[in-house]
C-alpha cells in the first residue's frame, strides 16, 4: 500500500525488480511447497491454483478482480486457463507497466485489464464481479474493514472473496516476539478470528478456511537463501542497505514462524445480502 510506514519503501520501489530475480516469476505471495522441492515460482503458482479450485466453477462469462495484483502473474494465468475476463487493481505504476507489456505479448488485451488504484477505493460499478482474489494483500494494509466494504460493493450478490493471508497466532504472547512483529513491514497483523469480525463489519461472511502455517518456515527460508546467495548482484540492483534490511526481515519472519507466532492460510468469504 502506498501509505506503508516502512522507511525503505521508497527505496524498495526503485529496486523492486529484485523480486523478479528472487521469486523467479511474477507472483509475490507466499507459496505452497508440496512437494518441498518446488521452486518459489512453482510454489506461488500452486497457491493460486489451490485458491481457484476452492471457488465455485469459473466460467468464460465470469468476471474476476485481482486486488493488489502486483506484476500480474496470477491474473494472466487465470485469463489463459479459464478464458474469462480478469481485472487487475494495483497502486504501483512500474508493476502495472510491466503487467501491461506482458498482457500485450501474450495477446490477452481483450481478457485482462489493468487499473491503478487502491483497494479501499475501487473504480468499478457496484455488483460487478463474481469473484475477488487477494493474495497476501490484506496482510499489508491497516484498512481491512474499509477494504472489505469496498469489495462488498463491487461483488455480485452472493459473490465470493478469496484471500491468502499472513496472520497473528492466537497463542503468541511472548514479549520478544511482539517486538519482532512490530518490526515487520506490515501495517497490521491480526488473527483469523479478527478477519472474520472485520469481514462481517464489511458485510461479508466467512464461509471457509484452510490452515497452511506449516509452509511459512520453508517459504521464508527459501527466500532468505536466494537473497544471501545472490547478495552482491542484488546490491548492484538496489543498495546494500536495502538488501541487508530484507535479509534481516526474512530472518525475523523465520523466527516468528518457528515460534508459532505467525499463521498463514486461505480464507473465503461470501457477500451478505439484504
Amino acid at each position: 500500500m502506498s501509505n506503508n510506514p516502512n522507511p525503505l519503501f521508497v527505496e524498495e520501489k526503485k529496486g523492486q525488480h529484485i523480486y523478479h530475480n528472487v521469486w523467479g516469476g511474477d507472483d509475490l505471495h507466499i507459496g505452497i511447497y508440496r512437494p518441498k522441492s518446488l521452486s518459489l515460482y512453482e510454489a506461488n503458482r500452486k497457491t493460486t491454483e489451490r485458491m481457484l479450485k476452492l471457488l465455485p466453477r469459473i466460467k468464460r462469462a465470469s468476471k474476476i478482480l485481482v486486488v493488489q495484483s502486483g506484476f500480474g502473474g496470477a491474473a494472466r494465468y487465470i485469463a489463459e486457463k479459464y478464458k474469462c475476463k480478469v481485472w487487475c487493481l494495483n497502486d504501483d505504476e512500474k508493476q502495472n507497466e510491466y503487467n501491461e507489456r506482458k498482457i500485450e505479448e501474450l495477446e490477452l488485451s481483450k481478457k485482462v485489464k489493468v487499473a491503478k488504484g487502491f483497494v479501499e477505493y475501487m473504480p468499478y460499478e457496484p455488483d460487478y464481479f463474481d469473484f475477488v482474489i487477494a493474495q497476501d494483500a490484506f496482510s499489508l494494509t491497516g484498512k481491512k474493514r474499509e477494504t472489505f466494504r469496498a469489495i462488498h460493493r463491487v461483488l455480485k450478490p452472493e459473490g465470493r472473496l478469496i484471500i491468502s493471508a499472513l496472520m497473528r497466532s492466537e497463542t503468541c504472547d511472548d514479549p520478544d516476539s511482539e517486538k519482532l512483529i512490530k518490526k515487520l513491514p506490515l501495517e497490521e497483523l491480526i488473527t483469523e478470528e479478527q478477519y472474520g469480525s472485520d469481514a462481517k463489519r464489511g458485510f461479508l461472511q466467512q464461509i471457509y478456511s484452510v490452515e497452511l502455517s506449516d509452509q511459512l518456515v520453508h517459504h521464508y527460508t527459501k527466500v532468505l537463501y536466494t537473497l544471501e546467495a545472490n547478495k552482491e548482484k542484488l546490491i548492484e540492483q538496489s543498495s546494500e542497505r536495502f538488501v541487508n534490511e530484507r535479509i534481516k526481515t526474512y530472518k525475523n519472519f523465520i523466527r516468528l514462524a518457528e515460534d508459532g507466532c505467525l499463521d498463514w492460510g486461505i480464507l473465503m468469504f461470501q457477500k451478505m445480502n439484504g
